[in-house]
Parts: structure tokens; sequence; C-alpha cells
């Protein structure tokens, strides 16, 4: 199974571009695209532990993406969806808050920051690197000299803080 999972994985590292691509040109969405080959990968380390596993292969993951691309375009058809372009997506407009909205957002948000300028200095720095920043947890962990646990127990320390002050 070990070996199987590290097969899966290489093949990931090799072919994810070159699948990525095929799905991108089916379906004109990069984003979905990723997902797509993604499942295909997952589909396939779930399958592992069947009886009769199917290969880890250049072809089989191929043949998996193509499938998964056309059963998503047929099941997007079949819901009517329909695909934007970047340009298409740019122009539609921002929904704009009214005066009443802004005051609120404003109000809630100056709460927000008072909450996480209480925080206790360690726990703040972890969260503002987390939340904020968007670094993963490894990163801050390296960054503040910390264990990746410790991160993780003072985010969560951080969170339950939060909701108290904010009720």
């Amino acid at each position: 199974m070990a070996t199987r999972a590290l097969s899966i994985s290489r093949l990931y590292g090799h072919e994810r571009d070159r699948l990525r691509a095929i799905a991108r040109r089916i379906l004109g969405d990069p984003v979905t695209a990723e997902d797509l080959v993604q499942q295909a990968f997952v589909n396939l380390l779930g399958r592992s532990t069947h009886a009769d596993p199917p290969p880890v292969s250049q072809a089989y993951i191929t043949a998996a993406v193509r499938h998964l691309t056309l059963n998503h375009l047929r099941n997007a058809k079949r819901r009517g969806e329909v695909a934007l372009d970047d340009a298409a997506l740019a122009a539609i407009p921002a929904p704009v808050a009214s005066p009443e909205d802004t005051v609120i957002h404003r109000a809630e948000l100056r709460r927000l920051l008072k909450a996480i300028e209480a925080l206790p200095r360690r726990r703040r720095q972890v969260f503002v690197l987390s939340r904020l920043a968007g670094l993963s947890y490894i990163d801050i962990a390296e960054r503040m000299g910390i264990s990746r646990n410790t991160v993780i127990s003072q985010i969560a320390s951080a969170m339950v803080d939060l909701d108290r002050a904010l009720g």
C-alpha cells in the first residue's frame, strides 16, 4: 500500500502539468481543470485498497482525467451552468455596499481589531501570521521557532478568545 501511494505521488508529480493542460483544453477553465486532475488522483489512491486496484500508469490516469472532465462538462450542461472566462468575470460589476452597511462593517472591523490587539503577544502573532498574512502552520513555526502543534494550539486559543470577545 505504501509503495503504491508513493508510485501515485510520483505519477502526480510527473503528469500533473500535462493532465491539467488536457483538462484545461477541454474545459477552458484552469481552476476546474486543476480540481479534476486532483480528483482523479484522489480516486486512484482511494481505489488502492480494493482487491483489484487499477494500474498506476500514465495511460490509466490520462483516461481517468478525460472521463472526469467530460463528465463534468456533461453535468454542467445538464444543470445549465455557464463557464465565464476572466474577461467576462471582470465585466460583472462589484456589488456596492450601502452607507449603512459600510458604517456597520467598519464598526465590526474596529471591534475585531481591538479583540485581536487584546490577545497575548505570541497568540496574536501566530493568529495574524496565519489568518491575515496567510502563512502555513509550518512557515509560522519555523519563523517563530515553535512547533507546528504549538501554532495550531495558539490559533485555536485565539479563535476561542476572539469568539468570547466578540460574542
